[in-house]
């Protein structure tokens, strides 16, 4: 007999391993959202959750001036975060500069077929003197 398929749910919930590391990914975008509730927005966005398993917690932010912003705001959030219930004896802050990807290329212009200038041409020798037949013009002349 064919076996039903179980849930993602109930296999990290049955796995011990996998049941650890829901746990502290659950605790860590708990602290994570209180951490953003008393930061500024522009800077709570910079912010990461390294751990918050142990008595200190660590963050971690991608440049060194992010993280003198943050140093300063640490004795407040400290605060803040233990009248919330969250028990930490101090805040550590980490700077982990990630590399940028290489820009993406520019594509080569598209190269326009001469046959298809030919009727755009024709069409503008048959214009009266206007606005249209100018812009024609133009589009003509940068086609080559």
């Amino acid at each position: 007999m064919a076996r039903k398929p179980q849930s993602l749910q109930r296999i990290v919930a049955t796995d011990a391993v996998l049941a650890a590391w829901d746990a502290r990914r659950r605790r860590e975008a708990a602290v994570a959202e209180a951490i953003r509730g008393h930061l500024p927005r522009s800077l709570a966005d910079r912010v990461r959750v390294a751990n918050a398993e142990s008595s200190e917690l660590q963050l971690q932010v991608g440049a060194g001036a992010v993280a003198a912003i943050l140093r300063q705001q640490l004795p407040a959030l400290l605060a803040a975060l233990g009248r919330e219930g969250w028990k930490f004896s101090a805040i550590s802050v980490r700077v982990q500069v990630r590399a940028t990807p290489p820009p993406p290329k520019k594509p080569p212009p598209h190269q326009v077929d001469r046959s298809v200038l030919q009727p755009l041409a024709e069409l503008a020798g048959d214009l009266p003197p206007g606005p249209l037949k100018l812009a024609l013009g133009r589009l003509l002349r940068r086609a080559g």
